[in-house]
């Protein structure tokens, strides 16, 4: 397995390490419930260094990505990350991924594709499979660590490591921050459907600046949280996770990702998205909650008065709705919320229902 720049500092910490997508990471740091309370109450800390980290840079960079990514770069200005998809010649998803377009520097136009760890060598490959000569592509994911600050309580956090003068980032903007002594690519971005931000730092800045954001943030209520609070925080929020809940046999119509695809501008799988649109999705991705206790399992199959019409990808306890929850595809025509629904759970079924996506809206 691999492991993070933090992997020393976590076991320091006493966090109990599990594996992920071939990572070694910290499960959980002590009570689960107290890490997701402290993200969706006031403020967590997740070491997200695991995620691939891919430089461009060249005159034929941004068109290179314009190509290949679903979202307008062209609208993209500098210091500003989006979200989207890069997609097969099929309309399949390799990978749900953030692009953003770094402060302008003296090295001119630099972008960095922040990947899924399942997704990042296969990303690195797609890349550089379509690149021209005049595009520089770098994978810094051992160079550059990545520390993600989630929760209401995220900005005045920030503002305790960087200087209460501040100014607050507006979503998916992007500046050079000094943080703690350190010179970081601070984004206001995250993956738990709270307010927060994405510290970027030189690896060997990592393990000083974690333990410094804990100190600061500690009087607010500042709590270290491992993997599983971060998988319960995206499935409340209804974001799908890449080897998970999405992968190339999916299409951004059947995972609910068409928002982050803009149809007026080409890319690689847009004819076949058209296609599929026009002729509608067979299956779709869809949110349920548990009647009963059990964690939904990935592979289980999803059932309507005896028929089967899906397939569950995620599941795991909602503290935030105080039931089991899961993700899942399911037959189009059982998609809609309120659908009565069944949940294979080792040798018996358990009564769901579909319900509308995200599973937790901030306040």
């Amino acid at each position: 397995m691999k492991s993070t720049m933090l992997s020393a500092e976590h076991v320091r910490q006493g966090a109990r390490m599990a594996e992920f997508q071939g990572w070694n990471l910290p499960s959980q740091f002590a009570d689960l419930e107290d890490e997701h309370h402290a993200v969706r109450a006031a403020a967590g800390l997740f070491d997200v260094s695991f995620l691939g980290r891919i430089e461009l840079s060249g005159p034929g960079a941004e068109s290179l990505l314009q190509n290949l990514f679903t979202r307008d770069l062209n609208k993209l200005g500098d210091g500003h990350a989006a979200y989207g998809l890069f997609c097969d010649q099929r309309g399949g998803i390799l990978d749900a991924s953030l692009v953003t377009r770094l402060p302008q520097a003296k090295e001119g136009v630099r972008y960095l594709v922040t990947t899924n760890a399942a997704a990042t060598d296969g990303i690195l490959a797609w890349l550089k499979k379509n690149a021209g000569k005049d595009v520089m592509i770098a994978d810094r994911t051992t160079e550059i660590a990545q520390i993600a600050l989630q929760g209401p309580f995220a900005d005045a956090v920030l503002e305790q490591c960087a200087g209460q003068k501040r100014r607050k980032l507006k979503q998916k903007q992007v500046k050079e921050i000094d943080v703690l002594a350190t010179m970081a690519f601070v984004s206001r971005t995250g993956f738990t459907g709270e307010h927060g931000y994405e510290i970027f730092i030189p690896a060997d800045r990592a393990a000083s600046l974690w333990q410094g954001i804990l100190e600061k943030g500690k009087p607010l209520g500042l709590l270290p949280c491992g993997i599983t609070c971060r998988d319960i925080l995206r499935i409340e929020a209804g974001y799908p996770l890449y080897g998970v809940d999405i992968n190339e046999t999916r299409t951004p119509l059947e995972a609910g990702l068409m928002m982050v695809v803009d149809l007026r501008k080409d890319f690689v799988g847009k004819e076949a998205l058209l296609k599929q649109k026009a002729a509608g999705a067979k299956e779709r991705l869809v949110g349920f909650e548990l009647y009963d206790k059990g964690i939904p399992k990935a592979g289980g199959t999803i059932f309507s008065e005896n028929r089967e019409i899906g397939t569950v990808t995620s599941g795991n306890h909602s503290y935030s709705r105080r039931r089991d929850v899961g993700l899942g595809y399911v037959l189009t025509r059982y998609a809609q919320p309120g659908q009565e629904i069944e949940v294979e759970m080792k040798d018996r079924e358990i009564a769901a229902k579909v319900v509308e996506l995200p599973l937790y809206k901030r306040k």
